[in-house]
């Protein structure tokens, strides 16, 4: 096996391990009611964060890997989650569909919301939502990353 392809086989196990992680913490966040108390709402709300930041990890992951230009500048968290839609030619297909590109959208603002909601009752409602939005996006998104680790180890 060469260097690269050491490289590459790297990287496709460890853009697996992120996404599992992220339908890992999908199963968290459903295994609870979030209406039952606040310790319940909490692991529900922490979930989501999780499963989105190891989403965000793997896209990082996948543009290092890649080679691609470190992210920097204030809004580069909507910059990295929205170029991740579009396919790169002769680099990358496109992660996720552009279909579910409004349900990541929602789930990054609610990551920051919870960064920084410092004393807030969560909003039952709000989190049942976002569950369904990640069950939606891990849905749409499961077969272009299993697309993407397969071109990866080719």
């Amino acid at each position: 096996m060469s260097p690269a392809d050491a490289r590459a086989s790297v990287l496709a196990s460890e853009i697996e391990r992120d996404w599992s992680s992220v339908l890992s913490q999908l199963a968290r966040a459903k295994s609870v009611d979030p209406e039952q108390g606040a310790p319940q709402a909490a692991l529900v709300a922490f979930s989501l964060h999780h499963a989105y930041q190891a989403f965000e990890s793997l896209l990082l992951r996948l543009e290092r890997g890649l080679g691609l230009p470190e992210r920097s500048g204030d809004n580069w968290h909507n910059a990295l989650l929205q170029d991740a839609k579009m396919p790169i030619e002769g680099v990358r297909p496109a992660v996720f569909p552009s279909a579910v590109a409004a349900s990541w959208q929602e789930l990054l603002r609610f990551r920051h919301f919870l960064r920084h909601a410092y004393s807030v009752d969560f909003d039952v409602e709000r989190l049942r939502r976002n569950v369904e939005r990640l069950e939606e996006v891990t849905s749409g998104t499961e077969p272009q990353v299993q697309d993407l680790v397969a071109a990866i180890r080719t």
